[in-house]
């Protein structure tokens, strides 16, 4: 089977497995629901920009709320141009992907066969990219740009042209907007640049360049009373919370990681079988350049970044491994290097996290799409029936701002800097926060809030609030919280609220449980 054929049978299993959740999720939802409700706080800031020049979860002030400043940017582009569709997202995430594929068939097919087909399946699998562009979030944008910029390393390691390193500082750019965890891999780009290569200039420049992004955004986000970080860097960030603490949120970084860890351990060993043979420490260094840069990278991202979450925050991770592996998988395949029993070790741990990252999500994906449907979209179907322009205090604030025009206070912190600033030193703990709660009490009543729609463990609402019911999720995998709690802000309201909720209880799928409190 030529390589021709084999890229066509991946490009077509992906479409398969797209249209195949696609299916699954119109049949309990009558339309494609987001897996994750953070595709639609991406939606609902691109709408914002594109419609109202507003930098924000609402129209009606900034918010620092986006994890991904270019990808949010690149969707307000697209709504601007093509208006607002909920889809956009998915289409540009599934070119994206195409394009990646496309970039590993160029890079792959320098190799056997064998390698060729293995590493080009685990990159669509492993990763797995069908459920990274489902997601509608900035995932596949991010790995691409994190490969282009690897591959671009590695040319001008090969050929120091001026033209090679114009483009990695380029894609170094570009990747860093889409995602800041970028920056663990470009700094370990200058550092090889300025240690071994001894170019100063180079590295000085390359990491300068990198960190545009974040310098532009931050200016912008502190000229705008925000922090100089999105506000979900500093809310879930893996700092300041003391040493057991950091320490606890690393174990839990490597339980859940453990696909990549079985991937640093086939890169430890590449890293070691191709340097044994040198005696002068700084050529195994040059002999693993890219290796190297990646190995330190990925424990930059497990020390202080995120894993998890639909296992999202570590796709990148994969391929970029992956593409660091290539060369040595195929000198173990045509048996240039070791032995049979590492050629099938190598599959065997590759199949093994087949098993973890893709198997358990043709199950866990249509059942975080049936969670955000059963919650965050019914809650913003309520407000989008009862309360579209209102003034609503809420701790999920995705799919009920972009279907909505309401004005937002955000127990949470992603879209209201003032409960940000008051939850910083929580370090993403739900904490008795005595002050957040003032904060709540004073500003509801005195901005004229109506209604709060939120999960009660996250934060205590005002004793002057009266809860009037709840609606409640089955099999919750991927939501906050189980259970969403009513609240009327406005005593005279409380009876108004009931009966909304009453007629709203009738129009709600089935195993979605709206309960009435008297």
């Amino acid at each position: 089977m030529k390589k021709q054929t084999i890229l066509l049978l991946v490009i077509l299993s992906l479409g398969l497995l797209v249209c195949y959740n696609i299916f699954v999720v119109t049949g309990f939802a009558g339309r494609y629901i987001y897996p994750l409700d953070d595709a639609y706080i991406h939606l609902s800031m691109a709408k914002n920009f594109a419609d109202f020049s507003v930098w924000g979860i609402t129209q009606y002030e900034f918010s620092s709320t986006t994890s991904s400043p270019l990808f949010t940017f690149l969707l307000a582009i697209l709504i601007k141009v093509f208006g607002n569709w909920e889809y956009i997202p998915m289409v540009v995430n599934s070119i994206a992907g195409l394009f990646l594929i496309w970039i590993s068939h160029k890079y792959l097919k320098q190799f056997s066969k064998l390698t060729y087909t293995v590493f080009l399946a685990s990159i669509v699998l492993l990763m797995p990219l069908h459920l990274m562009i489902m997601t509608g979030m900035e995932h596949v944008f991010h790995t691409l740009t994190m490969v282009l910029a690897l591959l671009a390393f590695k040319k001008y390691l090969e050929n120091e042209a001026p033209r090679n390193f114009s483009n990695l500082a380029l894609l170094a750019i570009l990747a860093t907007g889409f995602r800041y965890e970028s920056l663990f891999f470009i700094f370990f780009m200058c550092v090889y640049l300025f240690f071994v290569k001894k170019e100063y200039f180079q590295s000085i420049a390359l990491g300068l360049f990198a960190i545009t992004p974040v310098l532009i955004y931050g200016w912008i986000s502190v000229d705008h009373g925000s922090f100089f970080l999105p506000n979900s860097l500093i809310l879930k960030g893996n700092t300041n919370d003391g040493v057991v603490g950091f320490l606890t949120r690393v174990a839990g970084n490597g339980y859940r990681g453990i696909s990549v860890l079985i991937l640093i351990l086939i890169l430890l060993v590449q890293i070691f079988i191709k340097s044994k043979n040198q005696n002068v420490f700084i050529d195994k260094i040059k002999n693993n350049a890219i290796p190297i840069v990646v190995f330190c990278g990925f424990a930059v991202h497990l020390l202080f970044a995120n894993f998890g979450w639909l296992i999202r925050y570590e796709a990148y991770l994969v391929v970029v491994i992956l593409f660091a592996i290539a060369p040595f998988a195929d000198e173990v395949f045509q048996k240039k290097i070791g032995n049979q029993v590492l050629k099938f070790a190598m599959i065997i741990l590759l199949l093994i996290i087949f098993s973890i990252r893709f198997v358990p999500m043709l199950k866990n994906q249509p059942t975080a799409s049936k969670n955000i449907f059963d919650q965050q979209i019914q809650l913003a179907d309520f407000l989008h029936q009862y309360y579209k322009n209102s003034r609503i205090v809420a701790n999920d604030i995705g799919a009920i701002t972009y279907f909505n025009n309401i004005h937002l206070l955000d127990t949470y912190g992603l879209g209201s800097i003032e409960v940000a600033k008051l939850r910083k030193e929580d370090h993403g703990k739900f904490t008795d926060n005595k002050k957040l709660q003032a904060y709540i009490y004073n500003t509801a009543k005195l901005q004229d809030f109506e209604v709060a729609l939120v999960f009660d463990a996250w934060v205590k609402m005002p004793d002057y609030f009266s809860k009037v019911g709840t609606l409640t999720i089955q099999n919750n995998y991927m939501s906050g919280g189980t259970t969403v709690s009513f609240y009327s802000i406005k005593k005279e309201n409380t009876d108004k609220l009931r009966n909304q909720l009453v007629e709203f209880s009738k129009k709600t799928p089935k195993d979605v449980i709206i309960n009435i409190i008297k």
